[in-house]
């Protein structure tokens, strides 16, 4: 058995509203193992963003975690200070947010941005560092490193700019990048670089991933395994191309569906889940699902399901479906 790098146990997180207590995230569990990359998807509303959040310590408040435990390397992040969770950001856990700007100061140039986070947790010489800013500059793709280096954010394009963000995120060496929607942000025409970027520097630095997105192509092309989130649970976890084989949760084939598929006849295939996702608050008893759900049953009305698992996959289902047998 492969020890985690990155193992969550229960973690919930809660929002305050009007005086009470409304989950936003429901005990939710998993692990990222060495080297993999986890894909974490689910629609809008899921829970996908607070759970990267959750993880470095950046809930915005009114949002706060109130249970469950986050390991790394078998070091418990949610028993730190916030002063040694600065110090895990950007050294140990890198994180690339899906608008650019929202990680690059406007008012400081490209290059003295990596050099302050190399500085920061490398603790290298000024030349080094500098050395090192003008590697990742060039790793990341963009021409001229020197002229790249001088220049504001305002001066590049929004796919230059999160490549500096993929830079900003790998050039402390970290263990794990947590990259939350990293194209979400972008023209579809340069979604496909950065993809392609990322899927290279993962294979060139054997960095462990969590992926963030609701794009199942982009889970297709990059993920090991796949984290189903469902109203701030986990309906599902199963390596990539069993999940899409196979499906265990009623979610997971409806997403699966719901994504556009050609035809032979030329045509496109696209199915709908019916109803929508439950709002903070407004989650039914039971399954979070059930009201969407056509093999819900009396007991997924009235009883949260466990996460079961069962081989190399775990699902929370009463009932889900029958499994292909090869």
């Amino acid at each position: 058995m492969t020890t985690p790098l990155l193992d969550v146990r229960d973690l919930t997180v809660t929002i305050n509203r009007d005086g009470r207590p409304i989950t936003a995230l429901d005990k939710v569990s998993f692990s990222v193992n060495p080297g993999e990359v986890l894909g974490v998807v689910g629609e809008s509303g899921a829970g996908k963003s607070i759970t990267g959040a959750a993880i470095i310590d950046l809930l915005v408040p009114p949002l706060k975690r109130t249970g469950g435990t986050i390991s790394l390397n078998g070091d418990r992040l949610d028993q730190l200070s916030p002063k040694e969770m600065r110090r895990v950001r950007g050294g140990k856990i890198g994180f690339i947010f899906q608008d650019p700007m929202t990680s690059l100061n406007p008012v400081i140039t490209i290059g003295r941005q990596l050099c302050d986070a190399i500085e920061t947790h490398l603790r290298l010489g000024g030349n080094e560092t500098k050395r090192r800013a003008l590697d990742w500059i060039a790793r990341v793709g963009l021409p001229n490193p020197d002229v790249q280096f001088k220049r504001y954010p305002h001066q590049l394009s929004g796919g230059m700019r999160q490549r500096i963000v993929i830079a900003l995120a790998l050039c402390a060496n970290p263990s794990l990048v947590i990259a939350d929607e990293p194209t979400t942000a972008l023209d579809v025409s340069v979604q496909a670089h950065i993809l392609q970027l990322m899927r290279d520097l993962h294979r060139e630095s054997e960095v462990s991933m969590m992926l963030i997105t609701h794009d199942l192509g982009v889970i297709a092309k990059m993920a090991d395994r796949v984290a189903v989130l469902y109203a701030g649970r986990v309906a599902e976890i199963s390596p990539v191309a069993e999940l899409f084989a196979n499906p265990s949760h009623p979610y997971t084939r409806g997403l699966i569906r719901a994504t556009p598929m050609p035809t032979a006849d030329g045509g496109v295939q696209l199915d709908q889940i019916p109803g929508a996702m439950p709002g903070l608050g407004a989650v039914p008893p039971g399954c979070a699902f059930n009201p969407r759900c056509s093999r819900a049953q009396s007991d997924c009305r009235s009883v949260v399901p466990p996460l079961v698992t069962q081989e190399s996959s775990a699902f929370s289902c009463f009932h889900p479906l029958e499994r292909d047998v090869a």
